[in-house]
Protein backbone atom coordinates (compact mmCIF):
# COMPACT_ATOMS: atom_id res chain seq x y z
CA UNK A 1 0.00 0.00 0.00
CA UNK A 2 3.01 2.49 0.43
CA UNK A 3 4.24 1.94 -2.63
CA UNK A 4 0.84 2.39 -4.87
CA UNK A 5 0.25 5.79 -2.23
CA UNK A 6 3.70 7.08 -3.86
CA UNK A 7 2.17 6.61 -7.35
CA UNK A 8 -1.66 7.48 -6.26
CA UNK A 9 0.69 10.82 -4.83
CA UNK A 10 1.95 12.13 -8.22
CA UNK A 11 -1.50 11.52 -10.03
CA UNK A 12 -3.02 13.68 -7.19
CA UNK A 13 -0.49 16.17 -7.22
CA UNK A 14 -0.81 16.51 -10.64
CA UNK A 15 -4.89 16.68 -10.73
CA UNK A 16 -6.07 17.42 -7.57
CA UNK A 17 -9.47 15.39 -7.12
CA UNK A 18 -11.35 18.75 -6.53
CA UNK A 19 -9.74 20.47 -9.53
CA UNK A 20 -9.78 17.98 -12.25
CA UNK A 21 -11.42 18.18 -15.42
CA UNK A 22 -12.07 14.83 -15.72
CA UNK A 23 -14.07 14.38 -12.64
CA UNK A 24 -15.07 18.27 -11.09
CA UNK A 25 -18.47 18.29 -12.65
CA UNK A 26 -21.75 16.42 -12.88
CA UNK A 27 -24.93 16.18 -15.21
CA UNK A 28 -26.21 19.22 -12.98
CA UNK A 29 -23.00 21.50 -14.08
CA UNK A 30 -24.05 20.77 -17.64
CA UNK A 31 -27.29 21.19 -17.60
CA UNK A 32 -26.69 25.08 -16.34
CA UNK A 33 -23.86 25.76 -18.87
CA UNK A 34 -26.61 24.50 -22.12
CA UNK A 35 -28.71 26.93 -19.95
CA UNK A 36 -26.28 30.00 -19.99
CA UNK A 37 -25.43 29.46 -23.30
CA UNK A 38 -28.76 30.16 -24.28
CA UNK A 39 -30.21 26.81 -25.26
CA UNK A 40 -33.95 26.59 -24.36
CA UNK A 41 -35.04 23.14 -25.28
CA UNK A 42 -32.14 20.61 -23.52
CA UNK A 43 -32.10 16.88 -23.30
CA UNK A 44 -29.97 14.65 -21.21
CA UNK A 45 -29.38 11.09 -21.21
CA UNK A 46 -26.80 9.69 -18.49
CA UNK A 47 -25.66 5.99 -18.47
CA UNK A 48 -24.14 4.99 -15.77
CA UNK A 49 -22.16 1.50 -15.58
CA UNK A 50 -20.99 -0.47 -12.78
CA UNK A 51 -19.85 -4.04 -13.79
CA UNK A 52 -16.96 -6.29 -12.90
CA UNK A 53 -13.95 -5.71 -14.36
CA UNK A 54 -13.13 -7.51 -17.84
CA UNK A 55 -9.94 -9.72 -17.93
CA UNK A 56 -7.37 -6.90 -19.60
CA UNK A 57 -4.57 -6.67 -21.31
CA UNK A 58 -1.32 -5.82 -18.85
CA UNK A 59 0.43 -3.46 -21.37
CA UNK A 60 -1.93 -1.78 -22.67
CA UNK A 61 -3.15 -0.66 -18.70
CA UNK A 62 0.57 0.40 -18.29
CA UNK A 63 0.74 2.40 -21.39
CA UNK A 64 -2.61 3.97 -21.37
CA UNK A 65 -2.89 7.32 -19.34
CA UNK A 66 -6.33 8.63 -18.29
CA UNK A 67 -6.09 11.61 -19.87
CA UNK A 68 -3.44 13.56 -22.31
CA UNK A 69 -2.61 15.93 -19.05
CA UNK A 70 -1.51 12.90 -16.86
CA UNK A 71 1.57 10.44 -17.45
CA UNK A 72 0.77 6.49 -18.23
CA UNK A 73 1.05 4.03 -14.99
CA UNK A 74 4.01 3.18 -16.15
CA UNK A 75 5.48 6.87 -16.40
CA UNK A 76 4.39 7.29 -12.97
CA UNK A 77 5.99 3.98 -11.64
CA UNK A 78 9.37 5.23 -13.58
CA UNK A 79 8.77 8.77 -11.64
CA UNK A 80 8.27 7.85 -7.98
CA UNK A 81 9.12 4.49 -7.21
CA UNK A 82 13.12 2.71 -6.91
CA UNK A 83 13.21 0.25 -9.49
CA UNK A 84 12.84 -2.61 -6.63
CA UNK A 85 9.45 -1.12 -5.93
CA UNK A 86 8.38 -0.58 -8.83
CA UNK A 87 8.39 -4.64 -9.66
CA UNK A 88 6.97 -5.31 -6.54
CA UNK A 89 4.22 -2.87 -7.58
CA UNK A 90 3.98 -4.39 -10.91
CA UNK A 91 4.03 -7.95 -9.31
CA UNK A 92 1.45 -7.39 -7.50
CA UNK A 93 -1.16 -5.23 -10.29
CA UNK A 94 -0.31 -7.28 -13.10
CA UNK A 95 -1.92 -10.33 -12.41
CA UNK A 96 -5.15 -8.55 -11.07
CA UNK A 97 -5.41 -6.51 -14.40
CA UNK A 98 -5.12 -9.73 -16.55
CA UNK A 99 -7.66 -11.29 -14.80
CA UNK A 100 -9.68 -8.67 -14.34
CA UNK A 101 -10.16 -8.18 -10.75
CA UNK A 102 -11.98 -5.01 -9.70
CA UNK A 103 -14.56 -3.14 -10.91
CA UNK A 104 -14.82 -1.07 -13.97
CA UNK A 105 -17.07 2.20 -13.56
CA UNK A 106 -18.06 4.62 -16.14
CA UNK A 107 -20.84 7.49 -16.36
CA UNK A 108 -21.57 8.61 -19.92
CA UNK A 109 -24.14 11.95 -20.42
CA UNK A 110 -25.42 12.67 -23.74
CA UNK A 111 -26.92 16.41 -23.74
CA UNK A 112 -28.08 17.88 -27.09
CA UNK A 113 -30.47 20.86 -27.12
CA UNK A 114 -32.04 23.11 -29.39
CA UNK A 115 -31.11 27.21 -29.35
CA UNK A 116 -33.84 29.39 -30.65
CA UNK A 117 -33.27 32.34 -32.03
Amino acid sequence: MEIAQKVKALYERLQPPDTNPMLNFDERDLIACAEKAGFKEIHLELHIEIKPSAEGNWETFLRTAGNPKIPTLEEAIQQTLAPEEAEKLIAHLRPLVERGQGTSRSAVAYLWAVKIV
